[in-house]
């Protein structure tokens, strides 16, 4: 009696088992998704403020680095990235301008010490 609830126990025990590796695969993209989305947004918000405290200008050179937008590998939609050097050092972002070609010069801001962090100048209006 007690080998048959025994073998009935272990195929319940595997099933519940293979439940859980299922949330916990699931919990992780979750997760990851999640923190991507924070990362991004949280990035942005923090490059907008430090650019407001201690932006340096500088010209930068479009170069032949295409960045698609959203669905844009089907419509070849748009910008160039723009490179600019701070001692020495290259550092690069994205244009964000479809207008722009290759080996036009544009106007960026820069974080002073933080360079990786950079954004085009918005033209006046």
């Amino acid at each position: 009696m007690d080998k048959k609830k025994q073998s009935k126990q272990l195929p319940i025990r595997r099933k519940f088992g293979l439940i859980k590796l299922k949330n916990l695969i699931s919990l992780l993209i979750i997760f990851s998704l999640f923190g991507y989305m924070f990362y991004t947004i949280g990035k942005r918000k923090i490059t907008q403020y430090l650019l407001k405290r201690n932006a340096v200008q500088t010209k930068a050179v479009i170069i032949d680095e295409k960045n698609n937008w959203g669905n844009s590998p089907v419509s070849h939609e748009g910008s160039y990235s723009y490179q600019f050097y701070v001692d020495g050092k290259i550092y690069k972002g994205d244009s964000k301008d479809s207008k722009l070609q290759i080996n036009d010069s544009v106007d960026i801001e820069y974080v002073k010490h933080w360079p990786d962090l950079s954004r085009p100048v918005a033209a006046p209006k």
